[in-house]
């Protein structure tokens, strides 16, 4: 008997020190994934949750460098888009509370919005599907975009009173835009009674147990143990903190603990009773062609086979992604106080990722539809020249080189003679003169051919001027300059115009100081005379803001 005992509590034991061995393993993996904040750098902060209990949580690197203050666990940090979890919970909690519904016209909250015919409802601004603009874009069209000026909430919804047109009919797209959350803040404040920081910390932050988050509601405020955030330029860093007031759409100051806190106590159905979580997961199918997986400030798919709930988020240089799957009840938070690893920013959280959640599927090896199929290379050549992307006027080429399509610099492979691969898409050519890119989410997007232009002096020097939008309040100069047209204004300088088919041009804006310029474009009109009389500028979530020209 004392025999038999004795092997158990060795068998027991010997589990347990097996198991206790892999999650050693697990956690040195972990830290290796984040070695690169030193602490002479900028950090980050990660936290893991199962079962509704921490089993990992760890900071790297410092919170403000200049000061040599380390990064920790209760270092605040901003969210960025993050934040619209909690924008939208706010929503629903309020149409529990019978004080708003889901398909309720945005005007009858906030009249001071143009009418623009079709209706816009609250749960288009839930899922991105209204078509209004996104205000970081336009302010960027000014001459000042985020960072170089104090935007509000106030200035921001000027900005959306001022617009004549949408993207698209509501709920026929998914177009992300910060504008739909900046809407959904001004309602909860209308309907409350009480701003968006007091509503949350009543119903949302303090029922969770989120004692280190609150808002950026004033950039001025002094927020006690926040990191500082950082961008790296040549060999030094720079602050880059958000210097605006406009919180809704982001602006949450908070800590990983925190959120994957928020994540046990939304995802356990305890936010608003029964019934809100389902709502909160919820995707609202496009009218248009397309899948969204956009739910109320959630993105909800699968990695796997296994349902993942999750957001990224950036504002300045605060970066950050929560990923939860309710399946494992398993959440992983990440916020960082630098965009310095902007190429490459999530690869830590996704490889956590697949520790965690395996792969199973045994996966053979398919042959390639496209190896053995070669066309005419004059059957190719018809298709080669400029498109123009019907929905924003994007210039986009399709040339040939050895023998090969290539679309934008990536080749194109035949599946027939008319459609090709391109990336994970599909492009079906119409005759010469058109072609439909169907992408991965379904989307069917029309270009059409367009004339080449013939790049002059005379036919660029036609298009400087002065040029002014009723929808910005802002003028813009075109000036021809060592050979190139290029727009001025503000803060953009140099920003070269590229051509592309005849009366448009490509070319790319700062809507963030500090971040990646963005691919936009604009298009000239002539009269009959020949003469250019207005322009439209274009980027993919702002489309078509009419300039006239007026010097």
């Amino acid at each position: 008997m004392m025999k038999r005992l004795a092997i158990l509590i060795l068998f027991i034991s010997s589990y347990h020190a097996a198991v206790a061995q892999s999650w050693q393993d697990t956690a040195t993996i972990i830290n290796k994934l984040f070695d690169r904040y030193q602490p002479d750098r900028p950090g980050c902060q990660l936290t893991i949750s199962r079962d509704d209990k921490i089993i990992f949580s760890k900071a790297w690197g410092s919170a403000d460098i200049e000061r040599n203050v380390p990064y920790t666990t209760e270092t605040i940090t901003e969210a960025g888009s993050i934040s619209k979890e909690f924008t939208a919970a706010a929503i629903l909690l309020l149409e529990k509370q019978g004080k708003l519904s889901l398909n309720d016209d945005v005007r009858k909250y906030l009249p001071e919005l143009p009418n623009y015919g079709p209706v816009i409802r609250l749960e288009n601004l839930l899922h991105h599907t209204s078509g209004i603009r996104e205000w970081a874009d336009l302010a960027a069209m000014t001459g000042w975009p985020r960072t170089t000026r104090a935007y509000t909430n106030d200035d921001v919804f000027n900005f959306l009173c001022r617009q004549e047109k949408l993207n698209n009919i509501p709920g026929e797209e998914y177009i992300y835009s910060n504008s739909n959350y900046l809407l959904l803040t001004r309602i909860v404040e209308k309907v409350s009674g009480m701003t968006l920081p007091d509503f949350t910390k009543k119903y949302i932050f303090e029922p969770a147990g989120m004692t280190h988050t609150c808002w950026r509601d004033d950039f001025k405020k002094v927020v006690l143990n926040r990191g500082i955030a950082y961008w790296k330029t040549d060999n030094y860093y720079r602050i880059n903190m958000p210097t605006e007031s406009v919180y809704g759409p982001g602006g949450l100051l908070t800590t990983t603990e925190d959120l994957v806190k928020w994540a046990s106590f939304y995802l356990s159905g305890k936010l608003g009773g029964p019934g809100l979580l389902k709502e909160q997961l919820t995707i609202k199918k496009l009218t248009g062609s397309g899948e969204t997986h956009y739910a109320a400030g959630l993105v909800v798919d699968s990695l796997n086979g296994v349902q993942r709930v999750s957001h990224t988020g950036q504002t300045a240089s605060y970066v950050g992604i929560v990923v939860n799957f309710p399946a494992l009840k398993l959440s992983i938070a990440w916020l960082s106080n630098t965009s310095e690893f902007k190429s490459n920013l999530f690869d830590g959280v996704n490889k956590i990722e697949e520790l965690f959640v395996k792969d199973n599927a045994n996966k053979i090896p398919g042959k390639s539809e496209t190896a053995n199929l070669v066309l005419p290379v004059e059957k190719i050549k018809s298709y080669t020249g400029w498109y123009r992307f019907v929905k924003t006027n994007q210039g986009v080429n399709v040339s040939i080189k050895n023998d090969t399509l290539f679309y934008d610099n990536t080749p194109l492979f035949p599946t027939s003679s008319t459609e090709f691969v391109y990336r994970q898409s599909l492009i079906k050519f119409e005759g010469s003169n058109s072609f439909t890119l169907v992408t991965a989410d379904k989307r069917k997007l029309a270009f059409i051919h367009e004339k080449s232009a013939d790049i002059t002096p005379a036919y660029l020097n036609g298009f400087t001027g002065t040029y002014y939008s009723k929808e910005t309040d802002s003028h813009f100069s075109i000036i021809l300059k060592d050979g190139k047209l290029m727009i001025e204004q503000n803060y953009l300088k140099d920003v070269v115009l590229l051509p592309t088919y005849r009366n448009g041009f490509n070319f790319y804006l700062n809507v963030d100081s500090n971040l990646n310029p963005i691919l936009s474009n604009i298009l000239f009109e002539k009269n009959s005379n020949g003469n250019i009389i207005n322009c439209k500028v274009s980027m993919s979530d702002a489309r078509g803001i009419k300039f006239e020209k007026v010097k």
